[in-house]
C-alpha cells in the first residue's frame, strides 16, 4: 500500500476545506496510507522579505520529511499530468516502495531550495489556487487516480 504524506505550511482555516479534506481522507483509506501534516507558518511581523519567509517555511517542510521519502513539490511551473497519467505515475511510485510526500507551500509558495531538493515538481493546474484549496484539489485527485488505478468506475 502506498504511503503518502502531505506536508503543508500553516493550518487549514476554512471550514469547507477542512470538511472536504476529512471527506477525501476517509475515502482514501482503502487505497493508501495517508498522513496530513502541517508545519508552522512564518509570522510576518517586522516586515520580513517574502524570500526569507518562504525559506524559513521551506526549512520546516524539509525537516518534516520522513526518511527516504520521494519528495514532490507542488509548483505551478511543475509538470502537468492528466488524471490517467497521474494514476500511472502513482503506480510507478508504488512500485518503488518508497514513501511519497507532497510539499505544499504557504500563501507565498515554496522557496527555491525546497523546490530544487524535491525529486520532482508537479502542477495541479496552471490556474492560481490558494494554498488551502491546493490541499483539497490534491486529495480529490489522489482519490480519482486511486479509483482509476483500482478499476473502480469514476467519471473522467
Amino acid at each position: 500500500m502506498l504511503d503518502v504524506t502531505i506536508l503543508m505550511v500553516g493550518k487549514t482555516r476554512e471550514a469547507f476545506i477542512q470538511e472536504g479534506l476529512a471527506f477525501y481522507q476517509k475515502r482514501l483509506q482503502p487505497f493508501l496510507k495517508l498522513s496530513l501534516k502541517s508545519v508552522r507558518a512564518e509570522k510576518e511581523e517586522g516586515k520580513l522579505p517574502p524570500e526569507t519567509i518562504k525559506a524559513r517555511e521551506g526549512e520546516r517542510l524539509r525537516q518534516a520529511l520522513p526518511p527516504k521519502t520521494y519528495a514532490v513539490a507542488l509548483d505551478p511551473k511543475g509538470r502537468e499530468l492528466t488524471t490517467e497519467e497521474f494514476a500511472a505515475w502513482l503506480s510507478s511510485r508504488e512500485e518503488e516502495a518508497r514513501p511519497l510526500a507532497f510539499l505544499i507551500g504557504g500563501h507565498l509558495g515554496l522557496d527555491d531550495t525546497t523546490r530544487n531538493q524535491a525529486q520532482e515538481r508537479l502542477a495541479l493546474s496552471r490556474l492560481t489556487l490558494s494554498h488551502e484549496l491546493s490541499r483539497l484539489v490534491l486529495l480529490e485527485q489522489l482519490y480519482r487516480a486511486m479509483t482509476i488505478k483500482s478499476g473502480h468506475p469514476y467519471h473522467v
